[in-house]
């Protein structure tokens, strides 16, 4: 065991830290913010192509579109607001709001199969629940990527 002494625990550093001014992020303007957030929506990825990280754009691209594809590949469904039955308070069923929501946070994916017909037949099949969750998890994963596209836009984040 080392015994603690009165001496060095008073010693301040006598250096400054450094700090070099090219590793700070810069931030971009509202503009460009708000197109980077739009595309990160419409398009999975194209948020962070816009804002010039080509890597990460093409990553979260192939993520996105390849689990929502998946999920309509398991036959999942399209979900839609329903209205409730029987009636109640609210006047749509929350669950079918929330998954609409986690759904249509893929953009494009979701308008696309949605206008074209693809998912909106219910089908019984044993893997539909596997096709709903990549479905649902592209939405939500694709909420988080818009977000971190806004971070690297607003100077936050490299």
């Amino acid at each position: 065991m080392q015994s603690r002494d009165g001496l060095t625990d008073n010693v301040t550093p006598q250096y400054r830290e450094r700090i070099i001014p090219q590793d700070l992020p810069t931030p971009f303007s509202a503009g460009r913010r708000a197109l980077a957030v739009a595309a990160a929506w419409l398009i999975p990825g194209a948020g962070h192509l816009s804002l010039g990280r080509y890597g990460r754009g093409l990553m979260f691209f192939v993520l996105i579109v390849g689990a929502f594809a998946l999920g309509l590949a398991l036959q999942g469904r399209l979900y839609w607001p329903t209205v409730s039955d029987p009636p109640s308070m609210f006047h749509f069923d929350l669950i079918s709001v929330l998954w609409t929501f986690a759904q249509i946070g893929g953009g494009l994916c979701y308008l696309v199969s949605y206008a074209f017909g693809w998912g909106t037949e219910p089908l019984p099949a044993a893997t539909n629940e596997y096709g709903n969750t990549f479905m649902f998890l592209a939405g939500l994963l694709n909420y988080l990527i818009i977000y971190d596209a806004y971070d690297i836009a607003a100077g936050r984040k490299r």
